[in-house]
């Protein structure tokens, strides 16, 4: 379980890679909303914090080659080109999740996977199957954009990544969702986690790969051992 309260010299180095979806569902009102969140949430990051986002549909880009800095002129640029995305194109969710988790990061950095869609995609078994494998190195948050949701895909990537989902079905929302969000996520007390055990052998082990500890997050592993 995580202290009580986390120390600031205690919390890691955090990188955040954010995941938008900017395909021909999320046009209008859910791509509208999803700029509103972005800003929020950029704006939320702590000035020794690192991000980089990667817009998806039927292919993808990325804002940057290389994590950028959190600084004022680096989140203009991101508000600047994410205010120039229009939604087209199919929604290629598992080729994008695959191109973040390989994104580059510090080894002892806290990686956060943020994506946010409306969560109308195919291949929802690829994809979880990948959240889980990836898990280790990466914590995966999921919002849901639009008064339509798939409340299905971003409620079980969230299971899946042991996380909260989030839901934001208007303006309104965005602002209260990425509050919450950012507090949620603000302090990783434990990173790069392992559970060994001495004199046993352990198996059948859930979550087979263990995510970071958050402030309020506690890890709960269950399994079984023998000897």
């Amino acid at each position: 379980e995580p202290p009580k309260r986390v120390l600031p010299e205690q919390i890691p180095a955090r990188d955040y890679f954010f995941i938008v979806d900017v395909s021909g569902s999320m046009s209008g009102f859910p791509l509208d909303t999803a700029r509103e969140l972005m800003v929020n949430l950029l704006r939320n990051l702590n000035s020794s914090d690192r991000f980089n986002i990667l817009f998806f549909a039927g292919g993808s880009s990325v804002l940057s080659p290389q994590p950028l800095a959190a600084t004022p002129e680096n989140i203009a640029l991101a508000e600047s080109i994410m205010n120039n995305q229009r939604g087209g194109g199919g929604t290629e969710l598992y080729a994008a999740l695959q191109r973040a988790f390989a994104m580059e990061s510090d080894e002892n950095a806290s990686r956060n996977i943020v994506l946010v869609t409306d969560g109308y995609i195919g291949a929802e078994d690829r994809v979880f199957q990948l959240v889980d494998k990836q898990l280790h190195r990466n914590n995966l948050f999921a919002f849901g954009i639009g008064t339509s949701v798939n409340r299905f895909l971003i409620e079980s990537i969230a299971r899946v990544g042991r996380a909260e989902a989030f839901v934001v079905t208007g303006r309104a929302d965005a602002v209260q969702k990425s509050k919450q969000f950012s507090e949620y996520i603000s302090a990783p007390a434990l990173t790069n986690i392992r559970v060994e055990a001495e004199g046993l052998e352990l198996y059948d082990m859930e979550p087979a790969n263990v995510p970071d500890m958050l402030a309020q997050r506690p890890v709960m592993v269950i399994g079984k051992y023998r000897n």
